[in-house]
């Protein structure tokens, strides 16, 4: 009887829309009584289930009209919004491995946006948990312990991947970050150092190696003018650090052009010239007529390196490359 299930579904869906979940099971169950092959009766039923938070029948009443959906060749929308309840029931269950499969078949009938970012929430909490529970500082630690006797035998590659295991045991192990930086350095990735220095930098502010480190991969990068910024924050931190102040005597060697080829000054400016900083510096009109006044009237250096601000643009210029004292 087609029309009486359609009529008895109409009559659930008004009790549904008032929030009568009892009344309308009652409606929606006798339109499954009446075509019991039809799977929307059977998805109707489920979403009252999960809506009184019956959720485990909620998933065995799905199950059930996935079956006879399938058997019945039932419309893809109808198999799609099966999989999905399903798959919102699960979630509920905390069983987010199902879930995620439930998801996945939900849209493999029919794309759906909520459903996307349904499954995206589950794949995060599973992630999110999945990383909590393998987080270990103690793990970590031996993790870095390894990764310096592979560092000392001269084994980069395995070092690293020892030191990440240990990043992932302890995301806010600072030494794991400046020692993976170190080693990045050894096998050229200075992109990759660069970026464990900062982050080493953001986990401990206070650690001097982390600049030196960072310091000495803008040298490797032809990059004196930031080394000198990174020296100079980094003693401003850590007043009287040794290595720091070494560092910072290599990048002021480097900027005076001491044991530099003329082919190595050159192309230092040009690296500089990739930086905004500078590029904002050249473009600037009164630096441009600064530039030009020194060029054509050297003796008006001084009097334009009494302003603060064109003092600070030259020293960045000089220390560039881009203005060279020799």
């Amino acid at each position: 009887d087609k029309e009486g299930a359609e009529a008895e579904k109409a009559l659930g869906n008004d009790k549904y829309k008032a929030k009568d979940l009892e009344g309308a099971l009652v409606h929606y169950e006798k339109a499954h009584s009446l075509d019991p092959t039809n799977i929307i009766y059977m998805n109707n039923i489920a979403a009252v289930l999960f809506g009184q938070q019956k959720y485990q029948e909620c998933v065995d009443q799905v199950e059930k009209a996935l079956e006879v959906g399938k058997e019945h060749r039932a419309a893809f929308p109808d198999l799609a919004k099966a999989y999905a309840r399903l798959g919102n029931a699960l979630a509920k269950l905390d069983r987010l491995e199902e879930a995620i499969k439930a998801y996945d078949n939900s849209l493999m009938e029919v794309k759906d946006g909520q459903v996307e970012l349904k499954r995206k929430a589950a794949m995060k909490l599973k992630d999110d948990r999945e990383e909590a529970a393998y987080l270990d500082p103690v793990k970590a630690e031996e993790e870095r312990q390894k990764g310096n006797a592979l560092f000392k035998d001269g084994k980069w590659v395995e070092a690293i991947s020892a030191y990440t295991d240990g990043i992932k045991r302890d995301p806010k192990n600072h030494l794991l970050y400046s020692n993976r930086g170190q080693t990045y350095i050894k096998v050229m990735d200075f992109g990759s150092a660069l970026r464990d220095c900062d982050k080493c930098i953001e986990l401990k502010p206070d650690f001097p190696r982390a600049y030196a480190r960072k310091a000495n991969v803008q040298l490797l990068c032809k990059q004196a003018h930031k080394a000198k910024d990174t020296v100079e924050l980094g003693l401003a931190l850590c007043p009287g650090d040794a290595e720091l102040k070494q560092v910072g005597q290599k990048v002021q060697q480097s900027i005076m052009g001491v044991g530099v080829s003329q082919e190595e000054r050159e192309a230092r400016a040009q690296e500089a010239m990739k930086d905004p900083e500078i590029v904002n510096i050249m473009q600037d009109p009164i630096m441009r007529d600064v530039l030009n006044e020194m060029q054509t009237n050297p003796s008006a250096a001084q009097k334009h390196m009494m302003n603060p601000e064109i003092a600070r643009k030259v020293e960045k210029l000089i220390a560039a490359g881009i203005i060279q004292t020799r």
